[in-house]
């Protein structure tokens, strides 16, 4: 014991530079007692036993969950099934987010390169921590992903057959290196957790009002031992679908700049009263003002089609042996049918502006500004495949050894599936003169309001907005994104337990290899083949479209609830078919072999042949290998103070991390303006060159964890560590990527950083827990972080290869965007919770809220290219009241999160004043939830989703700044649960 308690002080005292948060959770692949019904005591051979509970039911999960927390060394909450195959949510991150600390996004769908929502919740923020801060785990181990960063989508993983949620707020040495948001345990069930024949199913129909559909969701487990408990299977199969309706207002971006001439304002004298000179717009020095790049309305249809299955075979040969083999495998096909209208604005050209006081453009027009409309199929699959196998033997009754190895696979659109096919048509002159001119402008711009365009239609005629019979074509970009994630994993780890002492000790082994590619219509600038408009647009470039192929088209009519200005929406936007429109292109024959009026002939590398084809884009390769090899110790003890019991569990963990990042790289040579689209650059390259990068860290991170019982109902927490978060792979990349893409003015590129360090964090915890009657308990808990080596995009304004920019006939400005390790912020906050059954009422309640705070918070008036803030930063509360008797359950659950800064760049990020912010807006959802218990083999439940009709939005730097807002409408569900 004094050698436990020396180990102890020299963790305080040298192994932490600031302390914070320190925990203790199960065991990663530690197995449960078969007849075991209650949550084992996770950190401690002499615990307390835990109180009587209520097995089943939503109140017999309350019981476990609580029973996990209460009896947990370090902080950690978790969400357990109320019975095999019935988790108490359809959704992970709908349940997680009940958790104090913990909030959740709506928001992370980008399918086709928008930001939109269809209302699920799908990442998890902790502690004001977001996606990519946080690890998600399968049974202990790491998931592979078909995406290029670290953040983990909770919606594409089914609940029916979860058995166990652990959110580690604080690191288990054991386990892994601790992520600085919290590491999240998905734990699956497996045969020897439930002796005997155990079997569920579930059928289920959702209904959206919106997308007027009812889609079905169904799945089956069964499980059984034989040969006396000693072999065990398990095997579930689950399909779900939903179809969704999202009503979308899109804002690309709002570009800063200070280049605004007095002579663009609609009150020249009042502008140059305020600042503003064409000395000071030559020279950059005007007032700083933020106009809206490219505005968008737009309504998309979504269908999300899943099917999981899992196969788990256990065996005992011995007393002293278990193997667990299992297999889980998932395929996800996303899909939408996006259709819209927008309008591509430059600053320089916009005239009558009217400016706020925040700098902000609130009403503006621009002159000869063509009208876009968009027909866009967006589709992703993700395959997923994990094989792993577990060995346990127990060597004797003080010594038990764990073997576990893994393989994880992620594939995205393994078939070559398109990401996206976008048909852009439309009408107005890309220079003056046409016959059907465009003045198009915008206003509303507000807080609270939606910014609508004005003079919209040719020549300002609203009537003839579609429906004109004078569109013709435009761009026709087509994507296919295709990743490769494999994941391997092995793990060697010994237990010895000797009265209440228990040491772990071990190695670990992590490898994940991501091949990142895409294959599109830029490379080869087929995108352009038939840009221009067509003559209607007094435009050589581009055809006419036959009327017949625009003949339907959505409604404005209540589009988005909640904001001003709705009804000056256009009245209706076309929704047009992507491929008829594809099919007449392509039917009109070779442009090399015949005349084709209107094909942009010296497009393309090499020449159009009238198919539009993707080929490899080089600048989206990338290969990135990272290897980890960890070892660890943990010991766990327990004593007394002032005869008080104290738990102790001390943990020690190095990690070196190796990473190897290739990619190809190639610098533009020429930019020359595409002659049927004037806002459009053709960039020449020069030729491609491997380019490989190796980095290597070393990382010690400790962490102390001491639980005192101040009474047999009261606990007492401190919790010290360090943890560390890796950068986002795609991040890693050695090559700088101009896009094949330009815009005449906003010239882009980004640049990797495979050097890029961890973010690392010092961390501190302070709780108490007050358990004061069964099912019920108080707490309180203060945290602080000091995170260090956070990366930040720094855009610059810079020549490369001095390629000339024709437009102006110097070297061309391109906006840079690079990441490095940057400055250190420190994180704090307060977090309270309270659950409380009310007697044998069957009534109860849940309510949690956090406090959250940063010394380096977002200052939105610095327009410093460098302006640093810590993101995910926002208060949040929780609430549940339910009712669970006679059979009957019900449950209402009211979220809610205060605005907070979601991450710095824009969808079109030509600032001058580098990256810009992305705020979202605050939001309450309603849910409601009930069941019944027919017999006891049969259960009808029934699910609620977003009463309230909430919706998803963001917005800039100021509040007036709308980015995206998204209407994705409520949900129902109907269902039955059925079990052995």
């Amino acid at each position: 014991m004094t050698a436990v308690l020396r180990l102890a002080r020299l963790v305080l005292l040298g192994g932490v530079s600031t302390v914070a948060i320190g925990a203790v959770t199960p065991g990663a692949f530690a197995q449960q007692a078969a007849a075991q019904q209650a949550a084992p005591d996770i950190t401690s051979t002499n615990a307390p036993a835990p109180s009587e509970i209520i097995v089943t039911g939503l109140r017999g999960s309350l019981q476990r969950s609580l029973d996990i927390k209460k009896n947990a060394v370090g902080v950690i909450d978790a969400i357990s099934a109320e019975d095999i195959g019935k988790f108490p949510d359809s959704n992970l991150a709908a349940a997680v987010q009940r958790i104090p600390g913990i909030s959740v996004s709506r928001g992370a769908s980008s399918l086709g390169g928008l930001p939109t929502s269809t209302g699920d919740a799908t990442e998890i923020t902790v502690r004001g921590f977001g996606p990519n801060f946080n690890e998600t785990l399968y049974d202990g181990r790491q998931a592979s992903t078909g995406t290029s960063n670290r953040g983990f989508d909770f919606s594409a993983v089914g609940s029916d057959f979860v058995s166990e949620v652990d959110i580690l707020k604080t690191p288990d040495a054991t386990l892994s290196s601790g992520a600085i948001g919290a590491t999240i345990n998905i734990k699956y069930p497996k045969p020897f957790d439930h002796p005997g024949l155990r079997a569920s199913a579930s059928l289920s129909g959702k209904y959206s009002p919106d997308a007027k559909s009812v889609t079905p969701s169904g799945g089956a487990l069964i499980s059984d031992t034989f040969a006396n408990n000693t072999i065990g299977i398990l095997a579930d199969f689950a399909y779900s679908e939903k179809k969704t309706r999202q009503n979308h207002v899109n804002i690309q971006g709002w570009e800063g700049n200070n280049n605004m001439r007095p002579g663009q304002f609609a009150d020249p004298a009042a502008a140059m009263a305020a600042g503003f000179t064409d000395a000071g717009a030559a020279a950059n020095t005007n007032p700083a003002s933020w106009v809206i790049q490219d505005y968008g309305v737009y309504q998309e249809h979504t269908e999300d089609r899943r099917i999981d299955g899992r196969l788990v075979l256990q065996w005992r040969p011995s007393d002293s042996i278990e193997m667990t083999l299992n297999d889980d495998y998932s395929r996800d096909h996303l899909s939408q049918s996006q259709y819209g209208y927008s309008v591509w604005f430059n600053a320089g050209a916009l005239t009558g502006v009217e400016r706020n006081g925040n700098g902000t453009l609130t009403n503006f027009n621009q002159a000869n500004t063509p009208t876009d409309f968009q027909s866009q199929i967006n589709s992703s699959v993700i395959v997923n495949n994990e094989i792993g196998f577990n060995t346990k033997w127990t060597v004797n009754p003080k010594f038990n050894v764990i073997l576990d190895l893994d393989r994880a696979e992620s594939k995205l659109n393994p078939k070559g599936e398109l990401s996206s096919l976008d048909v852009d048509v439309g009408y107005g002159p890309s220079s003056p003169g046409g016959i059907n001119g465009t003045n198009v402008g915008i206003a509303g711009v507000a807080p609270g309001s939606l910014p609508y365009p004005t003079n919209i239609g040719p020549n300002g005629n609203a009537a003839q907005f579609i429906n004109n019979g004078i569109i013709g074509s435009h761009v026709l970009p087509i994507t296919s994104q295709q990743n490769k994630d494999v994941v391997t994993q092995g793990k060697l780890e010994g237990a010895w337990t000797e009265d209440t002492l228990k040491i772990k000790f071990g190695v670990q082994y992590v490898n994940d290899k991501k091949n990142l590619s895409e294959y599109d219509s830029f490379a080869n600038n087929d995108w352009q083949a038939y840009a221009g408009y067509g003559p209607a647009s007094n435009n050589p470039g581009g055809v006419a479209l036959p009327q017949n192929l625009f003949t339907n088209s959505f409604s404005t009519s209540n589009f988005i609830n909640g904001f001003k200005n709705g009804n000056n929406l256009p009245a209706n936007v076309l929704a047009f078919n992507p491929y008829s429109v594809l099919n007449y292109l392509q039917g009109l024959g070779n442009p090399q072999t015949k005349v084709i009026p209107g094909a942009n002939t010296a497009c393309c590398t090499p020449a159009f042949d009238g198919i539009y084809r993707i080929i490899p884009n080089a600048a989206s390769f990338q290969t990135i290998e990272e290897s980890t090899a960890s070892a660890f110790l943990n010991i766990n003890d327990e004593t007394r103070i002032a005869d008080l019991p104290l738990r102790i569990n001390i943990g020690l963990r190095f990690e070196q991390t190796t990473t190897r990042s290739t990619g190809l790289g190639q610098l533009p040579t020429t930019l020359t303006v595409q002659p049927s689209d004037h806002t459009a650059f053709l960039v020449g390259f020069g030729p491609q060159t491997s380019v490989s990068n190796k980095n290597v860290y070393r990382y010690l991170l400790p962490n102390l964890d001491l639980v005192l019982s101040a009474t047999d109902h009261l606990k007492l927490r401190f919790d010290a560590s360090r943890t560390l978060t890796r950068p986002p792979l795609n991040l890693l990349t050695p090559v700088l990527n101009v896009a094949n893409a330009q815009r005449v003015g906003t010239l882009v590129a980004t640049g990797g950083n495979p050097n890029l360090q961890p973010y690392v964090s010092d961390n501190l915890d302070l709780g108490a827990e007050w358990y004061y009657a069964a099912n019920s308990y108080i707490s309180l808990a203060a945290y602080g972080k000091q995170v260090s080596n956070f990366i930040v995009g720094g855009t610059t304004r810079q020549t490369i290869n001095n390629v000339i920019d024709p437009t102006t006939g110097a070297p061309g400005q391109f906006s840079v965007t690079t990441n490095v390790n940057g400055p250190s912020a420190a994180v704090y906050g307060l977090e309270g919770a309270i659950q409380h059954v009310f007697g044998k009422s069957g009534f109860g309640a849940q309510v949690n809220g956090t406090i959250v705070g940063t010394n380096k918070p977002y200052d939105k008036n610095n327009i410093a290219v460098s302006n640093f803030a810590v993101t995910g930063l926002a208060d949040s509360v929780n609430a549940v009241a339910f009712f669970d008797k006679y059979g009957f359950q019900a449950r209402v659950a009211v979220n809610w999160r205060a605005d907070y800064l979601d991450h710095f760049g824009q969808q079109q990020n030509n600032s001058a004043f580098g990256s810009e912010p992305t705020f979202v807006n605050a939001n309450t959802q309603v849910d409601f939830s009930t069941s019944y218990d027919v017999n006891k083999h049969l259960n009808v439940y029934f699910e609620a989703l977003n009463l309230n009709n909430s919706t998803y939005s963001t917005h800039g730097r100021f509040k007036e700044q709308l980015l995206d807002v998204v209407k994705f409408g409520r949900s129902f569900t109907f269902g039955v649960h059925m079990k052995l």
